[in-house]
């Protein structure tokens, strides 16, 4: 089973809540295994209470009873900044497979959608793919719609069989699919041309399909991957296919407009492709109006005397078709299809012309990411040192903070206009040791950061202290809940983020990014027999399982012993008997006068009450077979930086069945118990004697450090260019 899914199926909606669940059903019947997909629904910022519909519906599915790989994996995020390409961006951002596909939320997919979408990127090496839409009528199709109006329908199927798209022909907006990678090069989807409740254009598939080509990548047409698109009763209208032409003629000036600026440094904006000039009226009545036709597109003027004449040019094509062309149509007696073509062709050259008058003089500079302080706990903490060693490499200015911001910082980096702004990244919150006054100081610079328009982003990596009700580490939980609550966006390591954050709209800042893997920041680990000699383990011993009590609690410690006395009169053989090495003291007592009693009354536990530093790591791992994380039944409980940890290792891992867990790992590598149950964890102990695991090729890259928070971060560079 692959660590990262192979597709991320992007499902963006709005106002569409009962569409959106049909739509989900339809994903959820997929005959490619959910191993192989992820989905990711964006609200962008829906009113009819689609978001918590989509949440009640995936939560219901999540919480039977199943196996891993017969569990799908879905995050249901939100994107309050109204526009498609708001909403397909904040997807991006969290999708964690090779090729992102999109489906609109009133279409069906069909039970071998993603199946045959496979296949044709395996067969073809294809950079991005285009699947059949089909229409569904809501009611009979009326006499008057011919074939070439389906297109505004959404009906796409420009071949019978698989083929390579040629110029000018683009992917359809309802069913695509590209890799990832190549829209992080061309620098994802211009909110610009994206359609929007107030401003329904229609180009931004084509600036996709042209940036795409320009930068060399392959676009195909698989007919197999087939959709089925909802052709509502409101839309088989005359009315809104006029419409329908008004706003093709505005997005063709645009995607002129966008087409003839030089390219964005980012990417976003290349050169312009090769246009077809718009025809001069001839053949009043039997020429045919080309609303619907792809490239049909002029090559935008970029001097005023050349915009004058452009405008001219439509004043005289609008005259035409008002006062002569359709007057004609309805004297001849000409079909209603031709009349409605006219007057599609007349409402198309009448949004050309407004949109050349709301044109800007120049074009929209993107915003700026002006700063970055990166506030993370003190001492050592291998993530942290990671994502700043990642984030440093990136082209940002990039500052790092211990436990607080300083005001120094904040007067150098406040915004100074409505283009730039500075983020404050804060990294386990919950992990910073301040007295009263320095979080009362903390709070009052996060308030300041607020007031001056920061962009605040939490990480929430989950610890120790979110494992224990303590009164002593109350204002712990406090610090950190404030910060969640004043932040624009939570990054947290789960699929199940309605199970660790009550509060609603904490919920909709919630982002789940890929954990990335430690292989090549540790050393290799030490040969077998030659770590277990330097820990004192016997040579002979059965399975060894290990336990980092500083990532733990007291209770949980005692919880995992008790488990292990309990596995071994059952387990217990002559020449072989399971070993629990506990490393490190747990994080809530200094003293763990509990754990030492029942370590000191059985030889087959053995301690090391020193916190391991980056050079004792291969040595407990190297002597060890299993990693143990044990918790109790409370939803926040748990780090999956331990278990990634055990992963790169290629350790089995035995796991809590909790949210951040619960999806995020593959079932061959983990054992999940059931936390409320002592004896399920000793089943768990007992199944993990007989359990091995070994990454293929394919997960060990994946969990290499280097590239992986070096992707990391630059996934976190998109977040804060959104932000600013």
């Amino acid at each position: 089973m692959k660590l990262c899914p192979h597709f991320s199926v992007i499902l963006c909606t709005y106002n569409r809540r009962n569409l959106a669940l049909s739509t989900l059903a339809s994903l959820r019947s997929q005959t490619l295994p959910y191993s192989q997909f992820e989905v990711i629904v964006v609200d962008n910022g829906s009113s009819d209470g689609t978001f918590d519909a989509v949440r009640t519906y995936v939560s219901a599915g999540m919480q039977e009873e199943k196996d891993a790989k017969d569990t799908w994996q879905v995050q249901c995020l939100s994107e309050p900044q109204n526009g498609l390409a708001y909403a397909r961006n904040t997807g991006l951002l969290a999708a964690n497979g090779e090729v992102a596909v999109f489906l609109h939320d009133d279409a069906l997919a069909d039970q071998h959608w993603l199946e045959h979408l496979l296949t044709a990127y395996e067969k073809t090496g294809a950079d991005a793919i285009g699947g059949r839409v089909e229409l569904d009528w809501e009611v009979p199709r009326p006499h008057w719609l011919s074939e070439e109006l389906l297109e505004m329908l959404g009906y796409f199927a420009p071949a019978r069989v698989r083929t390579q798209l040629a110029k000018p022909t683009s992917l359809s907006s309802c069913n695509f699919s590209v890799k990832i990678e190549a829209l992080r090069a061309i620098g994802y989807f211009s909110p610009l041309l994206s359609k929007s409740p107030n401003r329904p254009l229609r180009m931004e598939m084509d600036d996709l399909c042209r940036r795409l080509r320009d930068a060399g990548y392959a676009l195909w047409y698989e007919p197999e991957a087939m959709v089925v698109h909802r052709a509502s009763a409101i839309r088989l209208t005359r009315p809104f296919f006029v419409g329908r032409a008004y706003w093709q003629g505005r997005s063709e000036v645009l995607l002129e407009y966008v087409a003839s600026v030089p390219p964005h440094p980012a990417g976003a904006i290349n050169r312009a492709p090769t246009h077809t000039p718009t025809p001069h009226p001839a053949d009043a009545i039997n020429r045919v109006p080309t609303p619907y036709r792809a490239g049909a597109i002029n090559r935008v003027p970029t001097r005023l005397p050349m915009k004058l004449l452009a405008i001219l040019t439509e004043l005289r094509e609008l005259a035409y078709l008002a006062l002569l062309h359709r007057p004609l149509l309805g004297l001849a007696g000409r079909s209603t299809n031709e009349r409605l073509l006219a007057a599609m062709e007349q409402a198309r050259s009448w949004g050309r012309l407004q949109q050349w008058f709301q044109l800007p003089k120049r074009p929209s500079r993107e915003s700026v990411v002006r700063a970055v302080l990166f506030v993370r706990p003190a001492g050592a903490d291998p993530t942290a040192d990671l994502l700043a060693q990642a984030l440093t490499s990136q082209d940002v200015d990039y500052g790092i903070g211990i436990e607080g911001i300083t005001w120094s910082w904040l007067w150098a980096h406040r915004p100074r206009d409505e283009r730039t702004r500075s983020i404050v990244h804060f990294y386990r919150v919950g992990a910073f040791n301040l007295t009263y006054g320095q979080r009362q100081w903390f709070r009052f610079w996060l308030w300041l950061a607020r007031l001056w328009g920061f962009g605040i982003i939490t990480t929430d990596t989950g610890g120790w202290w979110q494992s224990t009700y303590s009164l002593r580490f109350l204002s712990r939980r406090s610090l950190e809940r404030k910060v969640l609550s004043a932040s624009d966006v939570v990054l947290a390591y789960t699929r199940q983020p309605e199970q660790l954050y009550p509060d609603r709209r904490l919920r909709r800042r919630v982002r789940c990014l890929l954990h990335p893997g430690f292989r090549g920041y540790y050393g290799p680990p030490e040969p077998r027999a030659q770590a277990r000699e330097q820990l004192g383990l016997p040579k002979e011993a059965g399975t060894v399982y290990l336990c980092f009590a500083y990532a733990h609690t007291e209770r949980e410690v005692v919880l995992l012993i008790e488990a292990f006395l309990d596995l071994k009169p059952g387990k217990q053989q002559k020449k072989a008997t399971p070993q629990l090495l506990i490393v490190g003291l747990p994080a809530d007592k200094q003293s763990p006068a509990c754990v030492l009693k029942l370590a000191a009354l059985n030889p087959t536990i053995h301690l090391n009450m020193t916190t391991p530093c980056k050079e004792d790591m291969p040595l407990y791992v190297g002597a060890t077979d299993v990693v143990v994380l044990p918790h109790f039944s409370m939803p926040a409980a748990g780090m999956l930086e331990m278990a990634i940890l055990a992963l790169s290792y290629e350790h089995v891992m035995i796991v809590p069945n909790l949210p951040r867990f619960r999806g995020m790992l593959p079932p061959r590598a983990s054992i999940l118990y059931d936390p409320t149950s002592r004896a399920s964890l000793v089943r768990a102990l007992s199944q993990a004697q007989a359990s091995t695991f070994h990454l293929n090729a394919q997960e060990a890259v994946i969990l290499e450090a280097e590239s992986g928070w070096r992707e990391y971060a630059q996934r976190l560079l998109k977040l804060y260019q959104q932000l600013s």
